[in-house]
């Protein structure tokens, strides 16, 4: 069995947890509290030197990085592909990854940090509306990007670059840098589409269901 260590709400955890929902794979979810330090315990640590999400254990297999998780997850469990059989495509959903995780985080993450961070009486309206269209700028781009393809998915068919991306898309809009129709159509439509499937409320964040 499986098991799958996360916490509510890192990008990270939820881009795993949708590729094991969306390849059928059974396994335990173990959700570590950020509240309670369980990330920075010694157990996890022993499995995750840098006491970051998530990380997961399979059969003897030890592993941390999401990156690593999820290349892991394809090869050992290649039913259900979330990469093409092609090696041009491949290299495409792999260049919509690191587009995500190398420059799109450089602006999610100081809007993030601002808004989820920051306690409310220190924090910076124009640094915040500044970040936020930082992170609309990025999405601009992915916009631009996804619509000159063909096909539902950001790389044609269904891969492992829309589950890097959902989290990030997700979380940004709860940021206030939401998708627009009338900026970001094609994305409006793909984010649908996407909420749509069962993975995607098999592995809704936890303490969103709460508010």
């Amino acid at each position: 069995m499986i098991r799958f260590y996360y916490g509510s709400g890192s990008p990270f955890s939820w881009r795993v947890q949708l590729v094991l929902e969306e390849k059928g794979l059974a396994y335990e979810p173990v959700l570590l509290s950020f509240e309670k330090g369980e990330h920075k315990s010694p157990a996890h640590l022993a499995r995750s030197p840098h006491g970051k999400v998530p990380a997961l254990e399979d059969d003897g297999v030890s592993l941390y990085e999401s990156s690593a998780i999820v290349e892991y997850l394809e090869e050992r469990y290649p039913r259900t592909p979330l990469l093409p059989p092609d090696p041009a495509e491949r290299a495409r959903v792999r260049i919509e990854e690191l587009e995500c995780l190398l420059y799109f985080t450089e602006r999610f993450f100081p809007l993030a940090r601002h808004v989820f961070f920051t306690p409310s009486d220190k924090r910076d309206p124009a640094a915040i509306e500044a970040a936020r269209a930082e992170v609309r700028g990025q999405l601009g781009q992915l916009q631009a990007r996804a619509a000159r393809g063909k096909g539902e998915y950001l790389v044609g068919a269904l891969s492992r670059a829309d589950f890097t991306w959902l989290p990030f898309v997700e979380i940004a809009a709860r940021a206030g840098a939401d998708l627009e129709r009338g900026a970001t159509p094609w994305l409006v439509d793909w984010r649908s589409r996407m909420r749509a499937r069962p993975s995607y409320e098999r592995s809704y964040p936890p303490h969103w269901r709460k508010k």
